[in-house]
């Protein structure tokens, strides 16, 4: 039977989730896009659709928001039982015959559609978050076939809340980084241009950096902040911290930082700046900027929280097995602690010259365990396979 495969993806803003699934179908040929028959549906973001190559169908779709109080919620679950019963409408009129879910909105509808409408269609669920309620995970992970988590904590994290029957489902499929098109590494010579890259939300810690570069901004005058990102539309959630953010800026006038808009080619802004801070405060299923910042030969200093931690451990270990003597600690501060992380930037502009060693390598440590190439195959051969 001829494999047709449809990828559920809301993408009504462009994070990490996101962006795996769009590097993944942007390194397809025209001729794998055809053989799997291929259709997007979801991309609510325009600028979502813009990042998709054209050989892509997409098919608009609505996916109800959960946010709100208990009576929202009610209603919410009545509105995604709705959406589930025209997606399974979708799936009957074209025959598909394999579903691929990318975030936990589309998890949820899918886990619905199975259960009530649909119980043959086959069904991979990409696993990028720890946000999903335990007792949803073990429910979601009876009906899918295939439970696929994008690193090894992701992995622990489903082993920890899923029936023994179902740890066979699991398999995983890391971030993959596509070296054909981005610029060559650059390391840097000096440490003055800090960059912050990510969605503006309160549990990516972005006021920690602001907190940093104030308590920054006489002792080490050189130093320059960037913090790239929107909020996402129509969430006060992360509409209000971004209004947060900016008065704060704007009362310890703070002259040493910028804030600027989202950015569709995150290599081009990292290629601009000497540093990159990660400052998630809640643990992260993965890192993505972390690994593209190592692959543009830039450094890194991250909260310790899982994710980032086990990328940067991992890294740490490398360097170790060239030659170059080094602790995580190096790269990790305490989560959430604006003054270790001020001191830890002002250590690493007064000293530009101890991080020569450590960037010459990490372009490398990214080809060798985050390439897309790995990535792109193990996801064919899933659908092809599953």
């Amino acid at each position: 039977m001829k494999k047709k495969v449809l990828l559920v993806d809301q993408g009504e803003f462009v994070g990490g989730a996101e962006r795996f699934l769009i590097d993944f179908i942007n390194s397809l040929s025209p001729a794998e896009i055809k053989e799997l028959d291929l259709t997007l549906l979801g991309g609510e973001s325009t600028e979502y659709k813009k990042l998709l190559t054209s050989n892509l169908k997409i098919k608009e779709f609505y996916f109800p928001s959960v946010r709100g109080g208990k009576l929202k919620k009610i209603l919410a679950s009545f509105n995604l039982l709705r959406s589930a019963k025209k997606m399974q409408d979708i799936i009957k009129t074209e025959d598909f015959t394999h579903v691929y879910t990318n975030t936990p909105r589309t998890h949820f509808v899918v886990f619905l559609l199975k259960k009530f409408f649909n119980k043959n269609i086959k069904w991979s669920v990409m696993w990028h978050d720890f946000t999903t309620p335990p007792t949803l995970v073990k429910q979601i992970a009876q009906q899918a076939n295939v439970l696929i988590a994008n690193s090894l904590p992701t992995r622990n994290f489903l082993r920890k809340n899923i029936e023994k029957t179902a740890l066979k489902k699991i398999k995983i499929i890391e971030n993959g980084i596509n070296f054909s098109q981005i610029p060559k590494a650059s390391e840097p010579f000096v440490i003055e241009n800090i960059l912050s890259l990510g969605r503006i939300d309160p549990r990516k810690g972005q006021l920690h950096i602001l907190e940093a570069a104030d308590l920054l901004f006489e002792r080490n005058p050189n130093l320059k902040f960037s913090i790239v990102g929107n909020a996402v539309k129509n969430d006060k959630f992360t509409e209000d911290y971004q209004k947060e953010l900016t008065i704060f800026a704007k009362n310890r006038n703070l002259t040493n930082t910028k804030f600027f808009s989202a950015v569709n080619n995150p290599f081009e802004e990292i290629s601009k700046h000497d540093l990159i801070v990660f400052s998630s405060i809640e643990p992260e299923t993965f890192g993505r900027t972390v690994v593209e910042a190592l692959a543009l030969g830039k450094m890194v200093i991250s909260f310790d929280i899982t994710g980032p931690r086990e990328i940067l451990l991992n890294f740490t270990q490398y360097l170790n097995n060239k030659g170059v003597n080094i602790t995580a600690d190096f790269f990790l501060v305490e989560v959430a602690n604006s003054m270790s992380l001020a001191e830890k930037l002002g250590f690493l502009n007064d000293n530009p010259d101890l991080i020569s060693e450590i960037t010459k390598f990490s372009r490398n440590f990214v080809q060798e365990n985050y390439n897309l190439k790995e990535t792109k195959k193990r996801l064919l051969e899933n659908f092809r396979t599953s």
